[in-house]
């Protein structure tokens, strides 16, 4: 009897948290949005020989140099940390009425993506308060595979964790052709010029997105058979290494379109998402 009641209140206090969870939610995806937009834009420009720095960490710089910098990266800062607050409540509760290996999976990704934001969040807040730190994302991130690859069984380690990041790549790019990602959308209503807008917004998006997550886990595979932390990165090292290869301008213009397009998708899906998605993706 216990029990049954037991469940009766984890319903309710799980239906009540909801409410709360969507806001949060809703915030996070289009702060997530606003990040993938002005990396683009970043990304546009490196491409041009305007600009060197095309990750995250240079985006939230790119915002605090803005007219009214200081209010707009207080605010970028909130909806960063609203993002990984989101993803951490979701690690937490899980898909009501599954506990599975896939429901698992979805929880360890969603607690990753909360500790990537909340990084992000830390770096944010640390150049509003203008203690900037002269060290760059890739480089610690160099560090860190180097300091992995000195471990037994390191390499092993780095590559798997290269695919992981390639078959990521994959799934988000195979998006292009599965169109997955309508089913988490409220589309009821809407015009079919509107349908095909959010159609080709998200597929591209998902494509450049992708193909970004590929060539970041090659580069781990990569550091990982050459026994050399130098050759990974992040994001910002992906687009150096398209923009240096041959016809590495265009591409990297095509790659810095997809993610601009990938960040206005995130925007506008931050209002469309199903109330469901929000709160157990």
């Amino acid at each position: 009897m216990s029990t049954v009641a037991d469940e009766r209140v984890g319903a309710v206090v799980r239906r009540d948290s909801e409410r709360w969870i969507e806001v949060v939610g809703r915030i996070g995806l289009a702060t997530q949005g606003v990040l993938y937009l002005v990396v683009g834009l970043l990304a546009w420009q490196v491409a041009s020989g305007r600009n060197e720095e095309a990750d995250q960490r240079g985006a939230i710089q790119a915002v605090s140099e803005q007219r009214f910098g200081r209010f707009l990266l207080l605010v970028l800062t909130v909806g960063l940390a609203l993002h990984c607050c989101w993803r951490l409540v979701l690690a937490a509760r899980g898909a009501p009425g599954e506990d599975d290996a896939k429901d698992i999976v979805k929880r360890i990704a969603d607690l990753g993506r909360g500790l990537i934001y909340g990084s992000f969040t830390v770096i944010a807040a640390k150049i509003l308060i203008d203690a900037r730190d002269s060290g760059g994302g890739g480089g610690k991130q160099r560090e860190a595979v180097g300091t992995v690859l000195d471990w037994p069984g390191g390499k092993a380690i780095v590559v798997l964790v290269g695919l992981a990041v390639i078959a990521a790549g994959l799934w988000h790019a195979s998006k292009l052709f599965t169109r997955k990602f309508l089913d988490d959308l409220e589309l009821d209503g809407r015009s079919e010029s509107t349908r095909k807008v959010i159609t080709v917004l998200g597929s591209i998006g998902f494509l450049a997105r992708g193909l970004v997550f590929c060539m970041i886990g090659w580069f781990l595979v990569e550091s990982a058979l050459d026994d050399n932390p130098n050759h990974t990165g992040g994001i910002d090292q992906a687009l150096r290494r398209l923009a240096g290869s041959e016809h590495g301008s265009g591409l990297l213009r095509i790659v810095a379109f997809g993610l601009i397009v990938f960040g206005v998708y995130r925007i506008i899906e931050a209002r469309l998402r199903a109330r469901s998605a929000v709160t157990n993706p």
